[in-house]
């Protein structure tokens, strides 16, 4: 018997060739016929299997097999494909005699007899457990090595690090995938070597220092930490951590550098924005003057959070003014004015600043395409201008303040080729609530600054007012002392010492009544009033004015009634002070008109002039305390400012409002007074005011007047005097409750501020006399707010009177 492979002249016989068997004591060595019945079993089969031969012969080759194997069809496969292909390669599990497996590799061969017939099969098998395992370590191994690099490389690319190796002899450089993401780069690329890594990749502003720190530690061999700036591809920039060692050779010179590169963008672009806000409250800590805080704030950007940056505030007629913008390139905040002017933001635009306004939240676009600028520009010049610019990012933001938006504050990215992130946007806000505070203060400045020239215009113009009338009274007591005996004159002078007395008795009335209107004490009486009444009152009121200076009135009522529920005093001055107002500002020989019109719910009136008319920037100020003018010298009339301001406070207060049209300068002007109307059936159930008492009868009385203003005591008592009153004159508290005991008085004027005790205290020490009939008790007093008259009635007073007293008032003590 022979393998198919054996050469002729190599053939053996069979003792020979079952010594040669035999002595493969590493190898079995099994024959078996076509059906696998084992013919021949030699002493490696023993050994490596367990059975003997004796055991074996005649048995089928299934036994040495495993049973999943059997019953898997692997013999009559492995049988099949030998007898076939003439052997079959068999690597697998087997199964010794005791059912130990073990993993075996060999090979089933066709043999053939002398005449070349099929005269069975052949397999041999070796053992090779210990070798697979050995391979299955192994393997382990290769893939717990690739497993520890798969989370290394991981690792390296969360923390956005790449490593990298350098042969200091070849120059030759070797970078892992993460260097290339650090860069920007496609992983494959080639790596840059050291020359070209400094001029093409590093910051222009940083080589020098990169190059520096790693020849310093190539010369102590320590290897170099350094942070700088590279430039990706596609232009931007981004901040790098490298560190590196130093590996020497076998005889201690340098041969490699190796190390790793960090991305640290996030934290040096953390780091400059903390610097940055730091900066920017500082800074805008020491800016008072409203422009400039708005241009500081839009520099304040620049270069460091953005490459442009605008600011757009909402003016008082709802428009979006733009107001600062800042870049580093002055030609180019031109540039962003220019082309502002030639497309302005578009109010229903779904990105931009009236977006940001409408919402009142950030508008945020990481990348600005070309598309969308195509959507929103459609003059190719323009849209070649925009694009020019390379604007890459866009941030805008509500600068608000207790609710409001006042504007929107604008960054773009362009030349550095920022991508602004998640992250920005805090930034932004942050930035945009300290800048929306200094906004406000400098309107707070602003305004206090506009209230301090306004406050020094009405102390000027208040001296001037009091100078006005005191001037003539002062002339007409010097006329009265040269010719006393000139009845006619001296009847002359009085009327005009009356009259000046009267107006500097209203002007302060008026600024009394401002001031109850702004903290809300003033006191109306309300009844229902026709407005035909009120307004033919006002009219008597303000002819002399109207008169003096030649106008023409007219008068126009509606047929309908024109009942309001109000104090018919304070409306009569509402519109006798709108009247004054019409002709103090009408040239003379001017025209006013005064029309009430009624509407479903309200009444108007319109008071209309041709006069001087009122600037459009004034129209919404006219209302505002002290607006008259900004300086005495630029004012064409007299006055306070303050009538206006009197006008509107009592309109509100009767759940009116006033407006103000005038077409510009000598264009005249309407002020339309709106109240509402009141029904009538209300008006014919109101009850009906209460029909003053008539004065109680009485002789002359016995008056104590207590002032310890000399002047004024004596110029009270003798009108006192003159109207046949008894009349006895101190000038301090204690002495007034001590003269009141023994002059027994039956009134007693007493003035508040008194040198010794005040008049409160007197007041209540008179009330406490024993024996003596309590006289009326009148309080005469430059203090006239409610709680003054609060105060004077707490301390026992029947009345009280405010400086100056009407005469006429004193004169009918007597009759009382």
């Amino acid at each position: 018997m022979r393998s198919e492979l054996t050469d002729p002249a190599f053939q053996l016989d069979d003792r020979h060739y079952r010594q040669i068997v035999d002595s493969a004591l590493d190898y079995a060595i099994i024959s078996c016929d076509e059906r696998g019945r084992i013919t021949t079993w030699n002493e490696g089969a023993r050994r490596l299997l367990g059975w003997t031969a004796a055991e074996m012969m005649g048995q089928t080759l299934h036994r040495i097999f495993t049973p999943e194997d059997v019953a898997a069809g692997a013999v009559e496969r492995e049988l099949s494909t030998a007898m076939r292909e003439r052997h079959a390669l068999d690597e697998r599990w087997h199964q010794r005699k005791g059912g130990e497996r073990f993993w075996a590799s060999g090979e089933l061969m066709r043999v053939h007899d002398e005449e070349g017939r099929p005269a069975g099969l052949v397999k041999i098998l070796r053992d090779r457990t210990e070798q697979r395992r050995h391979e299955a370590e192994l393997q382990r191994f290769n893939e717990t090595l690739r497993a520890g690099e798969q989370r290394l490389q991981l690792a390296l690319d969360a923390g956005g690090l790449g490593v990298w190796q350098a042969d200091l002899a070849s120059g030759e450089v070797t970078w892992w995938p993460g260097m290339y993401l650090v860069h920007g780069m496609s992983p494959g690329a080639a790596p840059v070597p050291a020359p070209r890594y400094y001029d093409e990749l590093v910051h222009p502003d940083d080589r020098a220092r990169v190059v520096e720190a790693i020849q310093e530690g190539l010369r102590g061999s320590t290897g170099h930490r350094v942070e700088y700036r590279v430039l990706w591809p596609d232009g931007s920039v981004h901040w790098l951590e490298g560190r590196g060692h130093v590996l020497p050779d076998a005889s201690g010179a340098a041969a490699l550098m190796s190390g790793v590169c960090m991305d640290v963008t996030r934290r040096k672009n953390a780091e400059n924005d903390l610097k940055f806000l730091a900066q920017a409250s500082e800074e805008l800590a020491d800016v008072t003057d409203f422009q400039s805080t708005l241009d500081k704030i839009a520099r304040l950007a620049v270069p460091g959070f953005a490459d442009w940056c605008a600011v757009d505030m909402l003016a008082d007629d709802g428009s979006l003014q733009r107001v600062a913008v800042a870049h580093v390139d002055p030609a180019k905040v031109e540039l962003a004015h220019e082309l502002h002017r030639r497309l302005p933001a578009d109010p229903q635009a779904a990105t931009g600043p009236w977006s940001v306004v409408r919402e009142g939240r950030v508008a945020y676009v990481p990348e600005i395409s070309d598309e969308m600028l195509l959507a929103r520009i459609g003059d190719p010049q323009l849209l070649a201008a925009i694009r020019a610019l390379g604007l890459r990012s866009y941030i805008g933001v509500p600068l608000s303040a207790h609710g409001h938006t006042l504007g929107v504050l604008t960054f773009v990215t362009a030349e550095s080729r920022r991508r602004y992130t998640e992250d920005d946007l805090a930034l932004a806000q942050d930035l945009a609530r300290r800048a929306a505070v200094a906004i406000e203060n400098a309107k707070l400045l602003r305004a206090l600054r506009n209230s301090d020239r306004a406050k020094d215009v009405f102390l000027a113009t208040l001296a001037h007012e009091l100078r006005n009338p005191l001037a003539p009274i002062w002339n007409g007591l010097s006329i009265i002392k040269r010719v006393p005996g000139d009845a006619h004159r001296v009847e002359q002078v009085t009327g005009i010492i009356e009259r000046q007395v009267g107006q500097l008795s209203r002007l302060v009335d008026d600024l009394l009544d401002v001031s109850r209107i702004s903290t809300g004490k003033i006191e109306l009486k309300k009844e229902p009033t026709s407005l035909v009444q009120v307004l033919t009152t006002a009219v008597e009121i303000s002819r002399p004015h109207i008169e003096a200076a030649h106008h023409r009135l007219t008068l126009t009522f509606t047929d309908e009634p024109t009942d309001v529920y109000a104090d018919p005093a304070r409306m009569a001055q509402v519109f006798s002070n709108l009247l004054n107002n019409a002709a103090k500002y009408t040239r003379r020989g001017g025209r006013i008109d005064v029309a009430v019109e009624a509407q479903p719910s309200q009444l108007v009136v319109r008071v209309r002039d041709n006069g001087t008319g009122i600037a459009p920037e004034m129209q919404g100020k006219v209302f505002g305390l002290f607006a008259q003018a900004t300086h005495q010298t630029e004012r064409r009339q007299g006055g306070l400012g303050i009538g206006l301001s009197l006008v509107e406070g009592l309109v509100r207060l009767h759940g009116g409002r006033v407006e103000v049209r005038s077409e510009g300068l000598d264009r005249g002007s309407e002020f339309a007074v709106y109240l509402p109307r009141l029904g009538r059936e209300q008006a014919r159930t109101a009850a009906a005011p209460a029909q003053p008492a008539p004065p109680p009868g009485g002789g002359n009385r016995r008056v104590l007047v207590v002032e310890d203003n000399v002047d004024s005591a004596t110029t009270v008592a003798e009108l006192l005097s003159m109207s046949g009153n008894e009349v006895a004159v101190v000038h301090d508290g204690m002495t007034a409750v001590e003269r009141t005991a023994a002059f027994r008085p039956d009134v007693v004027l007493l003035d508040i501020g008194l040198p010794d005790i005040n008049g409160y205290e007197a007041a209540r020490r008179i009330r406490k006399l024993e024996g003596v009939r309590q006289p009326m008790l009148i309080a005469l007093t430059g203090w006239g707010q409610p709680q003054d008259k609060e105060l004077a009635a707490q301390a026992g007073f029947d009345h009280h009177w405010t400086k100056p007293v009407d005469p006429a008032r004193l004169q009918e003590l007597a009759s009382r």
